[in-house]
Order: structure tokens, then C-alpha cells, then sequence
């Protein structure tokens, strides 16, 4: 039997949910980039009876489908780090240097960035 096998399974199970959380952010993105087709689409088929769009989502979907491209290999740098720290019988720092804060601080400026342009603060 493996030792430690509840860390090991625990550790794996938390890089199944990172490459979970990354492909979510990528089918996100895709999806307010092709909202963003589909709309302009939409009005253009209709010569001006539907109002113009305020902003547009496009810029903001390319930008989550990268950082879940983004989020892939740092979810693997984690996995392994602490696979290796499991791995030694002694005490080893296995923080991310604040990868988990930067991801959470881009998290809230995407949710703001959707919003405003929703709101048609920011320029298409």
C-alpha cells in the first residue's frame, strides 16, 4: 500500500479540480466570445431595429480562455510540488508564492470587466 495514500489522493483530486476550474474558464470564454458574434450577428441582420450594442465581450472571452490556458500548467507546478513535498519525510514549504491571490484578484477584475460591459461602460 502506499504511504500516505489519503494525502496522495487528496492532492490529485485537488489538481482534477484546478484542470477542472481551467477548462470551465475556457469554455467561458469561448462562449462570451461567440455571445459577442452572435449578437452583432443578430443586429446586423435586422438593419438597425435593434438597438446598438453598448460593449462587446469578445476582448473579455479571449482574455479568460488565456488565463485558463494559463491556469493548466500552473495546476500541474502545484501537483508536483506537493506530490514532492508528500514524497520526503520532512517538513518542506510547498506555498505558491501567491498564485492562488493573483488568480483570485483576476477572477474579480474579469467579473468587473463582464459587468461593465454589460452596463456599456467600456467601449466595443
Amino acid at each position: 500500500m502506499i504511504s500516505r495514500y489519503t494525502d496522495h489522493a487528496a492532492n490529485e483530486r485537488t489538481f482534477l479540480a484546478w484542470v477542472r476550474t481551467a477548462l470551465a474558464m475556457v469554455a467561458i470564454g469561448c462562449m462570451l466570445a461567440k455571445f459577442n458574434i452572435f449578437l452583432r450577428l443578430i443586429i446586423s441582420e435586422h438593419h438597425g431595429a435593434l438597438p446598438a450594442l453598448p460593449g462587446s465581450s469578445a476582448w473579455i472571452g479571449v482574455l479568460t480562455i488565456c488565463a485558463g490556458l494559463a491556469l493548466l500548467p500552473a495546476s500541474w507546478w502545484r501537483f508536483r510540488k506537493v506530490k514532492a513535498a508528500l514524497c520526503e519525510e520532512q517538513p518542506r514549504d510547498i506555498a505558491l508564492n501567491g498564485l492562488e491571490g493573483l488568480f483570485c484578484l483576476f477572477l474579480s477584475l474579469l467579473v468587473v470587466a463582464i459587468l461593465a460591459s454589460l452596463l456599456g461602460i467600456l467601449p466595443s
